[in-house]
C-alpha cells in the first residue's frame, strides 16, 4: 500500500497537480498517511494530531536558445529546483550534447515549440538565441502566453528598441515593463558562468515574489520512484533551524540521500534513525536540539516524521 501511495504522489507531481499529504503522528499510528487531489483521496487518517501540507511541482525554466550562458544557466536552475527546458532552432547545437539528461532539449521553431509546449500558468522564460531576430519572437510569443517571469538578454540599446517595437505591437506598459531585461541581478557578470549565476539569483527572487517555491526539488520528485527509502519529514520546528517545516529528505539502503533537512549534525542524526527505521520497518519519531549539548549553536529544536517505504 505504501509503495502505491508514493508512485502515486509522483504521478501527481510530475503532471502539474499539487496534492495534498496528511501524515498522522499520533503514536501507534504512525505511517498513516491519506493523499488528496483534485480528483480523488488515497488512504484513511485516525483521529489526533497530524502534519499537513500541500506540495507542488517545481517551476520550469524555459531557456530559449543553447547557447554558452544558456549551457551555463540550465543545470544552475536545475541544481536550485527549477524544472528545466531548452527550447532551440538548430538541431547541431543540441546533438553536442552540453546539456544534461536531466534537461530537457526540445530541437524546432521557436514559436511552434513555445505555443505548443504546455509549459503551465507560471513558468519562467529566459531568452537568449543566437540573434535579435528569434529574441524578438521569442519574447513577443512568451509574453502572450501565461508566465510567472520572461526575461532576455540583450544592450541597453537593445532593451530601448525592444521596447518601442513592443508597443508597436500592442502590448500595454504593464506588460513591457515586467520584461527583465537585461536578465539577471547587476553584480559585475562578464563570463558565462558569471551571468548565469546573475539570472539564477533573479530566477529565486522572482520565485519567492511568487510564492512558487515546491517543497520537494525535481530530484527527490525523481528519486521518489526508486524503493526502498525512508521519507524524513521535519514536522515541527522551533527557534532558529536551518530548514522550515515540510522539508523533507529520502535516505537510501545505502546512506545516499535525496534533498536536505539542513545538513550538518541534526541531519545527520535524522539519517542514523532513518537507516534503523528502514531496517526494521517501522515509522518513527525522532528528535533533535540544536544548541552546544548537540555540536550546534542555533538554538532550536527540530522533530521529524520518518516512514520507511519498502
Amino acid at each position: 500500500m505504501r509503495t502505491e501511495f508514493y508512485e502515486k504522489l509522483r504521478g501527481l507531481l510530475l503532471t502539474g497537480e499539487s496534492p495534498t499529504l496528511e501524515s498522522s503522528l499520533e503514536p501507534g499510528h504512525l505511517g498513516e498517511e491519506r493523499l488528496s487531489w483534485s480528483g480523488g483521496t488515497l488512504g484513511a487518517l485516525p483521529e489526533g494530531r497530524t502534519f499537513c501540507q500541500t506540495l507542488s511541482a517545481p517551476a520550469r525554466l524555459v531557456i530559449c536558445g543553447g547557447g554558452h550562458v544558456a549551457r551555463c544557466l540550465a543545470p544552475a536552475a536545475r541544481a536550485v529546483g527549477f524544472q528545466v527546458t531548452v527550447l532551440e532552432n538548430r538541431p547541431e547545437v543540441l546533438a553536442e550534447g552540453k546539456f544534461g539528461a536531466d534537461i530537457d532539449c526540445r530541437c524546432g521553431d521557436f514559436v511552434e515549440s513555445l505555443q505548443g509546449g504546455a509549459f503551465g500558468p507560471n513558468a519562467f522564460f529566459a531568452i537568449m538565441t543566437r540573434g535579435h531576430q528569434d529574441d524578438w519572437v521569442c519574447l513577443k510569443t512568451a509574453l502572450a502566453l501565461p508566465h510567472g517571469y520572461v526575461g532576455m538578454m540583450g544592450s541597453r540599446s537593445k532593451v530601448a528598441a525592444t521596447r518601442k517595437m513592443l508597443a508597436e505591437k500592442g502590448f500595454d506598459a504593464e506588460a513591457i515593463d515586467s520584461v527583465h531585461s537585461p536578465i539577471g541581478l547587476k553584480i559585475g557578470a562578464e563570463t558565462p558562468a558569471e551571468i548565469a549565476v546573475s539570472i539564477v539569483a533573479e530566477l529565486i527572487r522572482c520565485r519567492h515574489t511568487l510564492g512558487l517555491e515546491a517543497p520537494l526539488t525535481p530530484t527527490v520528485i525523481d528519486a521518489l520512484g526508486k524503493m526502498p527509502y525512508a521519507m524524513v519529514t521535519l514536522v515541527n520546528c522551533e527557534g532558529s533551524t536551518p530548514r522550515s517545516e515540510g522539508a523533507r529528505m529520502l535516505v537510501f539502503p545505502d546512506g545516499s540521500i535525496a534533498g536536505t533537512i539542513g545538513g550538518g549534525i541534526s541531519e545527520a542524526s535524522a539519517k542514523r534513525d532513518a537507516l534503523r527505521a528502514l531496517a526494521e520497518n517501522a515509522p518513527m519519531i525522532g528528535h533533535y536540539a540544536l544548541n552546544s549539548t548537540g555540536g550546534a549553536v542555533c538554538g532550536g529544536k527540530v522533530e521529524y516524521l520518518i516512514i520507511p517505504v519498502q
